[in-house]
């Protein structure tokens, strides 16, 4: 595959996944034939996705990835994501969790058969029940955190960037076509974006979370295939991070109902400090740390683990401190000598009112 030929399918997914926006929610040309689909624009990114992907592994050859590692290629898990985005677009009678590990399911039916996620401390048959329950939970986690506005775009693009990195840094175990897949995935998102800039209330909605979820999931399923599976928890830590807050919050105010949506930590910060600006930014360079750690962790050697883990605990830690004080002003050495000179000041004056009120009465 030539760099050409690659900058020019990386193009057309950018341009297809524009035009399709385009034509999906165009509200000055189609005002009325268009309805309530501003936050289901995510069709329009897994359509050029779709076409994107099914046009490079067309041109690759029979003994290229994904060929050699799948046997229909990536064509199954393309439907799948489609499909999804599909069954998004209105809410049905059963649990969408139900519907996300009936479709894991059947994908782990196209994985490798040499591939076990587990390393092999479970029988094969176990090994892809357990991968399909995890994909699913992932999913669901995925669709869920998509309630922030924003964050399914943030996530999608850090993992998309880290998953790019893998033949650069494992070349041994990922070819370098391996990269095309996420970069494809980036090339839809920019597109997308790039039209949202004329409609800022556009959103990618479940058609869009669901089926990225899903495609997240297959990339972190292929790491954990070759023996990066703490990458799995290291990556999206953020996302792991606000369901269990989440959770955790939900018990505590089970008798004071709330919004779900005020249940996810970022939307308490969001809206007790009335200012947004800044925050996603914020949050996104946080996700590019965690992704890069999810990537350095393939040396299961105890100080090297520590080290990784003991890294990810500083991240959030700094992360959360930044953000409960977010907006507020920095402590300057200069403004503590201030402080102690005017404190010191009134001080003396107050002493010297009491001073002379005690000799007054005196």
């Amino acid at each position: 595959m030539t760099v050409f030929l690659f900058i020019l399918f990386f193009l057309t997914t950018v341009l297809l996944a524009f035009v399709l926006t385009y034509l999906l929610y165009n509200p000055i040309t189609f005002p009325e034939q268009v309805k309530d689909m501003t936050n289901k624009c995510g069709l329009t990114v897994i359509a050029a996705i779709f076409i994107g992907w099914s046009a490079f592994q067309l041109s690759a050859n029979i003994t290229e990835w994904p060929y050699s590692a799948f046997l229909f290629g990536l064509f199954p898990f393309l439907i799948s994501a489609v499909g999804l985005s599909l069954y998004s677009i209105q809410k049905g009678k059963i649990h969408r969790f139900w519907v996300y590990l009936f479709i894991t399911l059947v994908s782990t039916a196209f994985l490798p058969d040499n591939m076990l996620v587990f390393q092999g401390y479970f029988p094969f048959i176990l090994d892809r029940f357990l991968v399909a329950v995890f994909w699913a939970i992932f999913m669901h986690i995925y669709t869920t955190m998509d309630k922030v506005e924003g964050m399914t775009l943030l996530q999608t693009e850090t993992l998309c960037l880290g998953f790019t990195c893998l033949p650069f840094f494992y070349f041994y175990l990922y070819p370098i076509s391996f990269a095309a897949y996420p970069l494809l995935i980036i090339a839809a998102l920019i597109g997308f974006i790039r039209y949202k800039k004329k409609f800022p209330y556009l959103l990618l909605g479940k058609t869009g979370a669901a089926p990225l979820g899903y495609l997240m999931g297959l990339f972190l399923i292929l790491m954990a295939g070759k023996g990066m599976w703490l990458s799995v928890f290291i990556m999206p830590a953020y996302y792991y991070f606000e369901i269990l807050y989440s959770a955790f919050y939900r018990f505590i105010h089970r008798k004071q109902p709330e919004p779900i949506i005020f249940s996810f930590f970022i939307s308490h910060v969001i809206r007790n400090h009335l200012n947004a600006v800044g925050i996603m930014p914020f949050i996104m360079r946080r996700m590019f740390i965690l992704t890069f750690l999810g990537i350095l962790f393939v040396n299961y050697q105890p100080e090297y683990v520590i080290a990784i883990l003991a890294g990810t605990f500083i991240v959030f830690v700094d992360m959360i401190n930044k953000l409960e004080n977010w907006g507020e002003p920095k402590p300057r050495l200069r403004d503590l000598f201030s402080d102690i000179k005017n404190g010191t000041k009134t001080m003396i004056a107050t002493t010297k009112k009491d001073i002379q009120e005690y000799k007054r009465r005196k």
